[in-house]
């Protein structure tokens, strides 16, 4: 475990020229928010750019080389792979604590009148949003490298998330789901262990997936 630890140090020390753009990402998520009056927009699409901070290590060690340095250093590629998919879900953590409070603080300025449920809902979804595309995306960047694949691999991460955000603004999609909205209201407490449960699985699965693919990869 000490050592994949240590991997994911080596991920953080490696991203920290990456805090510009993870903040100006966040003041496009707020922006964002703000146009559209929505809080819950808001912490949807700061999640949405969680995803590429998260997949942006890949091309900071590719730009930089450092993969052979994996090869020198004590590290199994399991441990290494483990290592980063922790640097991953800490990365996913932050976020979600970020959009959590910056979605309470503007729907407090908004006034958007944004319940309890419609807030754990959205984190809870913005969490499994943020597995779902991060495990897609690791295993792809295993196989191919950052730069090969992450046009083809984020657009329609991208476009999953646009396309969910417009049919639940242009549509009475809420209305539909009448009963689930009054089981949730009435077990609030779910929403966010749901979420939580359902990004966890899907990068535990990514894991395994990328295992088995690096492990076969030549450095």
């Amino acid at each position: 475990m000490h050592r994949i630890i240590q991997a994911a140090k080596l991920d953080f020390f490696a991203s920290m020229s990456m805090l510009r753009l993870i903040s100006l990402l966040v003041l496009v998520g707020i922006i964002i928010g703000v146009a559209a009056h929505g809080p819950d927009y808001m912490m949807l699409f700061i999640m949405v750019f969680g995803v590429t901070s998260a997949g942006s290590i890949f091309s900071i060690h590719e730009r930089n080389h450092s993969e052979k340095l994996y090869g020198i250093l004590p590290l199994k590629k399991s441990e290494m792979i483990l290592g980063r998919y922790l640097y991953a879900l800490i990365i996913g953590a932050a976020y979600i604590i970020v959009s959590g409070v910056l979605g309470e603080v503007l729907n407090v300025i908004l006034n958007a009148g944004m319940d309890a449920v419609t807030y754990w809902a959205t984190l809870a979804l913005a969490f499994a949003y943020f597995g779902f595309a991060t495990g897609v995306a690791y295993p792809i960047y295993f196989k191919f490298t950052f730069a090969k694949a992450y046009i083809f691999t984020m657009i329609p991460m991208y476009a999953i998330a646009v396309a969910f955000l417009i049919i639940t603004r242009k549509t009475d999609f809420a209305s539909n789901l009448g009963s689930i909205i009054q089981f949730f209201t009435d077990n609030v407490y779910l929403l966010p262990i749901i979420g939580l449960a359902a990004g966890l699985i899907l990068l535990i699965v990514s894991a395994v997936i990328s295992n088995l693919i690096y492990t076969r990869k030549e450095i």
